[in-house]
């Protein structure tokens, strides 16, 4: 049985209905915290809320839609009305998308660049002022697409990356108030079959299952999240391919570029073009 590390402590997992977010939120309450569930899907987040009272997990639930500041603010102030306090933010929301810059739909830059970088920083801004009062947590969930532009997935990299620059400022920022700052970056991880990505055109397909890879599960994500702030370590990357890419891109920048460009389409057939049943 795992320990309750966790136990009067309060977390908001923004994007917490299904997957990782489903995962990490499971893990945190399995800890012993009291976890506000948060999606923009009535029903998914219903059946998510009900299995964690099921499992005896102390939870609460908010629909909002963190790519409106508004919506940011309600969800904080809805868990300090709930429970008083707030300890953890977990900024798991996100969108992703697909196809070459030439062809993207132009709303795809908007509506990743509002759910991956600028709602984190809204949520993030107005759950500081109580995450101070407990020397709290702000954990980032990214992706190996926070190191670098990658072809055919550019708004997606382009919100990672800002949201890497996002960590690292509030990390500094907020030293002082002794708020431990957190990012992960995620390598292929098996994805809910309900995930839902917007297509080149705009419209939005549900991400199909992958199979050509070694796949993470949701669930070493989340325990990779729980040790992250039980540690207050600063960054982790998930997954060898995750840890390869970092190492590359780091320290072998002209060969990360060599190699992305000899898998060019390889890229583009099996990472990005790989079709997806249209959602109604």
């Amino acid at each position: 049985m795992k320990k309750k590390n966790l136990t009067d402590k309060v977390a908001i997992v923004s994007g917490s209905s299904m997957g990782i977010g489903k995962a990490i939120a499971f893990e945190l309450a399995q800890q012993g915290a009291k976890v506000v569930l948060n999606g923009r899907d009535v029903d998914k987040l219903q059946h998510t809320k009900n299995e964690c009272l099921d499992k005896g997990y102390e939870v609460s639930s908010v629909i909002a839609n963190i790519r409106h500041p508004d919506q940011c603010r309600f969800l904080v102030k809805e868990a300090i009305d709930t429970y008083g306090r707030l300890d953890i933010l977990v900024n798991n929301a996100a969108m992703s998308s697909r196809g070459s810059i030439e062809h993207m739909a132009d709303m795809n830059f908007t509506i990743l660049s509002e759910t991956n970088f600028t709602g984190a920083a809204h949520l993030s801004k107005y759950a500081i002022p109580y995450l101070k009062k407990t020397k709290g947590h702000i954990i980032f969930i990214n992706s190996v697409g926070g190191f670098r532009g990658m072809p055919f997935n550019s708004a997606y990299s382009a919100s990672k990356m800002a949201q890497t620059a996002l960590a690292e400022a509030l990390r500094i920022e907020l030293w002082d108030h002794k708020i431990h700052v957190g990012i992960a970056y995620l390598g292929f991880t098996q994805n809910d079959p309900k995930k839902i990505i917007l297509d080149e055109d705009g419209s939005l397909v549900y991400l199909p299952k992958r199979n050509n890879l070694n796949l993470a599960t949701p669930e070493s994500v989340a325990e990779s999240i729980s040790y992250m702030i039980e540690k207050r370590n600063n960054k982790v990357t998930l997954t060898g391919l995750g840890q390869f890419a970092n190492f590359a891109i780091r320290y072998l920048p002209a060969f990360s570029n060599w190699l992305l460009w000899l898998n060019r389409e390889k890229i583009k057939q099996q990472f990005t073009m790989i079709g997806g049943q249209q959602v109604d």
